[in-house]
């Protein structure tokens, strides 16, 4: 994982339990850094209180941390802000949600 559209390529296999859409198309990864030997991954949840907050982090570490060469530091971490909005979402998650695009 050399650039940040190779994170994001990860993080799409990261699914929201609820809705079972990626965290890329709900529009939660907020932050993304790659530097030699490093990733970092900001993400905001849909809503402060999120119960699935660990989760995603956790599989979002996992996966990152599987994709990355070895020695690589990964770092997944909550953001509190901004807040997430359904604007956020990309027209993939809208049609899943049967929103309009």
């Amino acid at each position: 994982m050399n650039t940040v559209p190779d994170v994001l390529h990860t993080l799409s296999g990261v699914l929201d339990p609820d809705v079972g859409i990626n965290v890329v198309d709900l529009g939660l990864v907020e932050a993304v850094e790659v530097a030699p030997g490093r990733v970092r991954v900001g993400l905001i949840m849909t809503t402060p209180a999120c119960p699935q907050s660990s989760y995603l982090c956790d599989e979002a570490e996992r996966l990152l941390r599987d994709a990355a060469a070895d020695g690589t530091a990964v770092d997944v971490y909550i953001l509190p802000e901004p807040l997430w909005s359904p604007d956020r979402l990309s027209p993939a998650a809208r049609s899943q949600l049967g929103w309009p695009a």
